[in-house]
C-alpha cells in the first residue's frame, strides 16, 4: 500500500501546485491554510511539523512565523524535492521523506503539528491521528484543516457530487469522519467553517489526565 500511494503522488507532483493554486479556489484555500496556521498560535523556538507536506506549499507560511525549525515529512520523492526547493532560504527546516502512520519522532517531542487536506487520501488516517497525538507535547497544539459533510443545502449538493469523481480519480475521501475520529481521541478546542462548512479546521490538545 505504501509503495502504491508513493508511486500515485510522485506521478501526482508534477501538477499537484497547479491545482493547490488553481485560479479562484487557489486563493481561498491559501486563505484558509494561512488561518488554520494562526490558530496554531506558533510561539518562537517551537518546532512545527507539517504532516503530509506534498511540495510544502505551506512551509514558508508557518516559517514566517519564527518557529525553531520547520518539518515537512511526507512518502513521495518527488513531491519532497519541491518542497526542499521552496523552502531554500528559509531558516532552519527540515524536509523529511517519511509515512505519516509512523512519525520518525520520540513521544511528546513535537510543539506543534498542522495537516491540512491530507487525512482525506492518506489511507490509515486514524494511525496518523494516532500519531500526531503520540508526538505532540503535553502542552502542545495541532490543527487539522479538511473537507467533510457539510449542513447548508448547497454545499451539500456539491459535496454529493464532488465526492464520487475525487475518490475514483484522486483516491480521496470526502465523506471520511475524521472530526470523529479526532473526537475520540482528543480535546477538540476551536472549531471554524469554510465554504459552507464543506471545509473545517479543528484545533486540538491531547487528553490530559
Amino acid at each position: 500500500m505504501r509503495d502504491k500511494v508513493e508511486k500515485r503522488y510522485d506521478r501526482f507532483s508534477s501538477f499537484y501546485d497547479f491545482l493547490d493554486t488553481f485560479p479562484g479556489l487557489g486563493s481561498a484555500e491559501e486563505k484558509w491554510r494561512r488561518q488554520a496556521i494562526d490558530m496554531l498560535r506558533i510561539e518562537r523556538g517551537s518546532i512545527v511539523v507539517d504532516i503530509a507536506t506534498g511540495t510544502g506549499l505551506i512551509l514558508p507560511w508557518i516559517a514566517e512565523k519564527r518557529p525553531k525549525t520547520v518539518i515537512g515529512i511526507d512518502i513521495s520523492r518527488n513531491m519532497l524535492l519541491k518542497a526542499k526547493k521552496r523552502m531554500e532560504g528559509m531558516g532552519e527546516h527540515m524536509i523529511i521523506r517519511g509515512d505519516v502512520e509512523a512519525l520518525p519522532f520520540r513521544d511528546d517531542s513535537i510543539d506543534r503539528v498542522i495537516s491540512t487536506f491530507s487525512l482525506t487520501t492518506i489511507p490509515g488516517y486514524e494511525k496518523a491521528i494516532d500519531e500526531m497525538l503520540r508526538v505532540m507535547s503535553i502542552h502542545g497544539r495541532g490543527v487539522i484543516m479538511d473537507t467533510g459533510r457539510p449542513k447548508k443545502a448547497w454545499a451539500k449538493v456539491m459535496h454529493g457530487l464532488i465526492t464520487p469523481v475525487a475518490k475514483l480519480f484522486g483516491r480521496t475521501h470526502f465523506d471520511r469522519d475524521i472530526e470523529g475520529a479526532l473526537r475520540s481521541r482528543a480535546k477538540i478546542i476551536e472549531r471554524s467553517e469554510f465554504y459552507g462548512g464543506m471545509v473545517y479546521a479543528l484545533v486540538f490538545e491531547k487528553v490530559r489526565d
